[in-house]
């Protein structure tokens, strides 16, 4: 189910996807070019590429992106994962 509801949480990504916290203590995403992110409900960073999807072996291209979009440092990890051309980092932003 997760799977699914990624695409469409991400395609919205004027707004980020509502936080536990109603999004009171979330950082804001800077505007990259090329790149979306969103903030999943559970609090973690999803990263999708505009142009070409990411593939499973882009994860370095997906956490540089990531970065950018925290404006200075995703949290990475172990627990980063690639799901539906989607690359999601558990930790969010630092």
């Amino acid at each position: 189910m997760r799977a699914l509801l990624l695409p469409l949480l991400i395609a919205g990504c004027a707004g980020a996807a509502p936080l536990p916290d109603g999004g009171a203590r979330a950082p804001r995403l800077a505007a990259v070019a090329g790149y979306q992110g969103a903030f999943l409900p559970t609090g973690e960073l999803a990263v999708r590429r505009t142009a070409a999807p990411f593939r499973m072996d882009e994860g370095a291209e997906a956490k540089r992106a990531a970065n950018a979009l925290c404006g200075g440092k995703v949290v990475s990890g172990d627990r980063d994962n690639f799901i539906d051309d989607v690359w999601v980092f558990p930790g969010g932003c630092a």
